[in-house]
C-alpha cells in the first residue's frame, strides 16, 4: 500500500535514480534477531548490520525500531522520510502523501506530522 502511494507521486523513480534510495536483495542472516519481527524488518536490520553505519533504516514498527536502536543502527520513520524527501525536492507535498497513507489504513499521527512540519522551517 505504501509503495503504490509513493509510486503515484514519482518518488521511487526519482529517489532511486538520484541514489537517495536503494533497493537491495535480502541478506543472508548472520545475527540473531527477535522472532517477533516480520521477515521484512528482520531483513532490513540484518542488511544494516552487515553494511555498517551508512544504512538508514525506514521503520515504523515500535519493536523493530527498538531492536535496531539497541544495535546502534540509524532509524527513521516513514513520515520523517517523506518530509526529508520534500526538503530534497524529491516530492512536492509530504503532508498530502501522509494524508493519502492515512486514508488507506497506514496510521501516522497528527502530532508526528506537526513535529516534522515544524522542522521544515
Amino acid at each position: 500500500m505504501f509503495t503504490q502511494s509513493v509510486q503515484r507521486c514519482g518518488f521511487n523513480q526519482t529517489a532511486l535514480e538520484s541514489g537517495w534510495l536503494k533497493c537491495v536483495d535480502n541478506p543472508e542472516f548472520k545475527h540473531p534477531l527477535s522472532r517477533s519481527l516480520g521477515l521484512g524488518e528482520q531483513s532490513s536490520i540484518e542488511y544494516a548490520l552487515q553494511t555498517g553505519t551508512e544504512t538508514l533504516l525506514i521503520m515504523d514498527d515500535a519493536l523493530a525500531r527498538k531492536q535496531a536502536l539497541r544495535r546502534e543502527l540509524i532509524v527513521v520513520g516513514t513520515a520523517a522520510l517523506l518530509f526529508a524527501a520534500q526538503r530534497k525536492e524529491l516530492i512536492v507535498d509530504a503532508e498530502a502523501l501522509i494524508a493519502e497513507l492515512n486514508q488507506v489504513g497506514y496510521r501516522i499521527s497528527a502530532a508526528v506530522v506537526a513535529q516534522l512540519k515544524s522542522g521544515l522551517v
